[in-house]
């Protein structure tokens, strides 16, 4: 009797022994966490259909925050494949409604990459980038890069669409205040301390997000000021002046770049194989992904590159750009290009591989969602307001009228006017306010 026990129970255990052993080997190796990253990039794209590497390749946009006037679809209207959303909204349940969605609905399971323009600030605003520059002081910066990357992470948001670095010289641009002057190393200097900020050690870390290098590359150098226009630059002028920053900021380990709208000399920025493939990819080793700017690769029409939105996507597509940020190109019709052999699916592949190379290493796989928590917890945080008072204090510029150098005279009056000094969106800074007219919120 005793035999036939023992006997029983060596067989149970070879069976409860050959499940385990087979639930294991049934889990796909793209969700094996203890897998290095590459091979799970190997195995997700290895199992993707074509319409599902494509939608990897778009961002649309996510938000409501009780506003009637959503500038995002709902979640019911956004493909549960899809790539990345402009996150407008501070509610980490929305996102994790939409994640839900995109983990359960979807065939593979693949996170959404979550994206906002967090620039001087999520909740706690800082001094706008030319002011952060004032204060000479870029581990400052990164510590409020860093209260940034915490509130924004715990909101919801992963990847913040700065810093800006494009060198400005020319105050009639409508954008200098956006980026850290007209000096490329400063601009470097402080896109470095940023990418630091943001992403830590360890961007995966629940307190970090990743960072993109924009407006890449030579936006600052529009003709007259005026925005999306053309540009005259130079070779020496492209790589003394311009690309400087960036490549401080990939080396500091930026994981993206944002296309520019302006033309380089003639070729587009978001259509150009030299900036985005030679140097980015081949000079540089970067290994991340490049997104356009919003609507930026439907802009190649007017620019005159491109006849359609189809030859726009082809343009764009094939000079290196990965992502396109809402002008539904891709989505529409990078299937039937590879379809017609003018785009290779080796490229597809390649370029979905950077998308999701960078969702693994932010640690969506293994953590697509956001604890939901009260605002009191996430803003405002004692530190975080210190942080933003030293930051303000150090940004502030004294003259001083040493030797007469400055045509002042002590028998003339001066007139100060302070018209925005007691109203609070004149005080905040750009796109805060921007962005606060859509109802997203991020605003004091």
């Amino acid at each position: 009797m005793r035999k036939k026990v023992l006997i029983l129970g060596l067989c149970l255990l070879g069976v409860t022994h050959s499940l385990s052993s087979k639930d294991k080997k049934s889990i796909p190796l793209y969700k094996d966490a203890k897998a290095p990253i590459e091979k799970r990039i190997d195995d997700l794209i290895s199992r993707m259909t074509l319409e599902e590497k494509v939608l990897q390749l778009n961002q649309y946009t996510l938000g409501r925050n009780n506003n009637v006037n959503n500038v995002g679809e709902e979640v019911k209207k956004v493909p549960s494949e899809i790539g990345s959303l402009i996150y407008f909204d501070i509610n980490p349940e929305l996102r994790n409604s939409m994640q839900k969605k995109a983990m359960e609905e979807s065939r593979l399971g693949i996170p959404i990459i979550f994206g906002y323009d967090a620039i001087h600030g999520f909740r706690t605003i800082y001094p706008i980038s030319l002011g952060q520059a004032c204060s000479w002081n870029p581990g400052l910066v990164e510590q409020a890069c860093a209260v940034s990357a915490q509130e924004a992470r715990m909101s919801g948001v992963d990847w913040t669409f700065s810093p800006m670095i494009d060198v400005a010289r020319d105050p009639r641009w409508g954008r200098v205040a956006e980026g850290y002057g007209e000096d490329p190393y400063t601009n470097g200097v402080f896109a470095a301390a940023s990418v630091r900020g943001y992403q830590g050690d360890d961007m995966s870390a629940e307190n970090r997000m990743a960072a993109c290098l924009k407006h890449y590359v030579g936006y600052g150098a529009s003709e007259a000021g005026r925005d999306y226009v053309y540009t005259e630059i130079s070779a020496q002028t492209l790589w003394d002046t311009y690309l400087l920053p960036y490549e401080m900021g990939v080396k500091a380990g930026a994981p993206t770049l944002m296309s520019s709208f302006n033309d380089i000399s003639g070729v587009p920025g978001s259509a150009n194989p030299y900036i985005m493939t030679e140097i980015l990819k081949k000079r540089w080793k970067h290994d991340g992904f490049i997104v356009s700017d919003w609507g930026a690769v439907e802009q190649l029409k007017n620019q005159g590159l491109a006849a359609t939105k189809k030859d726009a996507a082809r343009y764009a597509f094939n000079a290196g750009l990965e992502m396109d940020m809402m002008s539904h190109a891709y989505d529409r019709h990078l299937k039937e290009l590879v379809e017609e052999g003018k785009v290779t699916m080796a490229q597809v592949d390649e370029s979905v591989r950077r998308v999701l190379r960078v969702k693994f290493r932010l640690g969506l796989f293994e953590r697509p969602y956001t604890p939901v928590t009260n605002e009191k917890d996430r803003f405002f945080r004692p530190q975080s307001m210190a942080v933003a008072a030293q930051l303000a204090a150090e940004s502030m510029v004294l003259l001083k009228n040493d030797n007469q150098i400055l045509p002042l005279t002590n028998k003339k009056k001066n007139c100060r006017s302070r018209s925005n000094g007691k109203k609070w969106l004149g005080l905040i800074g750009f796109l805060v306010r921007t962005w606060k007219r859509y109802g997203c919120g991020n605003a004091l």
